[in-house]
């Protein structure tokens, strides 16, 4: 989930020592860690590793988040050798953007760079209950907060029109406990509680409406861009959220069909911050129930904990490594099958170091830009 993501944690003392310790090689065993190019083995550098997006070409596009900070780095040259779509981990949320009525901050240079290397922008994101500055939704009337909601989206998607492709312009609109109810609102977010995190100021105040005619600001204000609506735990250990998604998306397009042939919502980001108990038959069958729907569908913000409350491992060792590789595999080789209807999967973090869960090491290169078991099980997830 997003929540959590704002800015870089500084690491806790027990966590660097964690990953300094874990400076050990993994041995290049056939059948598990395997590439298909001469030379390149389990903790090869980033830069002598073949790019990983040219292992998807023409099934779909493989991307990664990037910061302003990252341009003219390390960082920023690894992304444009394996990736070729970056998704703003935090400069285009809205309270980055436009903190204070009126006075926008866009990250103009970033998304020049990011163009300029040869890889395409996903925008994130536009509506959300979190990083959202109150004077937006908080004291004001209905109408007002329409006008803010809607004044954010049309000056954002102009600044970014014919650079930004796609744009998630609802974010985690759905409650983790949805209801099972096929009425989708009674499981949107609401503010009936102000201390809890299930709370949404822009139902509150505007009503479930708010969801429609974000994306009919966005449609309007950028009419070739893909818009997307994003949320976490999709799969289908939680069913009810994700029938909940489903039906909302159904129901808003069946409604809204009128935008020069073209759904109004083109597409649903499935977040997928998944551990090592995840079940990929339970992310198959989402994808399938998404799918029907005649919607493309992102893999949004892909990681792997290998290391939580509840996995077998308390430290990432080499059995941890390579049990987090194998669900990668299993992940990718989902994803292959049905490429015809993912337009993007998108790992959320470059490495473990920086990563939001960096306590987890969810990602595929190691603090030192090398690459980790996952990397291979990525590259050739058949083989694997």
């Amino acid at each position: 989930m997003n929540t959590g993501k704002a800015g870089r944690i500084v690491a806790a003392a027990i966590f660097m020592a964690s990953l300094v310790s874990c400076n050990f090689s993994f041995g290049n065993k056939p059948g598990e860690y395997e590439s298909d190019e001469p030379g390149e083995t389990v903790g090869s550098s980033w830069d002598v590793l073949t790019p990983l997006h040219s292992r998807y070409t023409g099934q779909f596009l493989l991307g990664n988040i990037i910061s302003p900070l990252d341009l003219n780095t390390v960082r920023f040259n690894l992304l444009k050798r394996h990736f070729n779509t970056v998704t703003a981990e935090n400069a285009m949320k809205p309270d980055a953007i436009q903190y204070q009525r009126g006075q926008f901050t866009y990250p103009d240079t970033m998304v020049n760079a990011v163009l300029e290397a040869g890889m395409q922008m996903h925008g994130h994101t536009l509506v959300w209950h979190s990083q959202t500055p109150l004077w937006m939704n908080t004291g004001v009337s209905r109408e007002q907060a329409i006008t803010n909601m809607t004044n954010h989206i049309t000056q954002v998607l102009t600044n970014f029109q014919g650079k930004v492709v796609s744009w998630d312009v609802v974010n985690e609109a759905m409650r983790n406990d949805a209801s099972p109810s096929t009425d989708w609102r009674l499981s949107l977010r609401k503010n009936e509680n102000p201390a809890q995190s299930e709370n949404s100021r822009w139902n509150q105040i505007i009503g479930d409406e708010y969801i429609e005619l974000a994306f009919k600001a966005a449609r309007d204000a950028d009419p070739a861009a893909k818009l997307y609506y994003n949320d976490y735990n999709l799969n289908m250990s939680n069913p009810n959220k994700a029938y909940a998604v489903y039906r909302m998306v159904k129901d808003i397009n069946e409604r809204c069909p009128a935008y020069g042939g073209r759904k109004l919502i083109d597409g649903i980001g499935m977040q997928s911050h998944h551990h090592l108990n995840t079940d990929p038959a339970t992310v198959e069958e989402s994808i399938q129930l998404f799918a029907s729907l005649g919607v493309e569908i992102a893999i949004s913000e892909l990681d792997i904990q290998a290391v939580f409350y509840g996995s077998p491992y308390s430290s990432f060792t080499e059995d941890a490594a390579k049990a987090q590789a194998q669900k990668y595999a299993a992940l990718f080789i989902i994803f292959k099958k049905y490429a015809a209807n993912i337009s993007r999967v998108t790992f959320w973090g470059i490495d473990d170091a920086t990563s939001w869960r960096k306590e987890s090491f969810p990602v595929l290169f190691d603090k030192q830009y090398k690459a980790k078991p996952a990397f291979y099980a990525v590259e050739n997830p058949n083989k694997y």
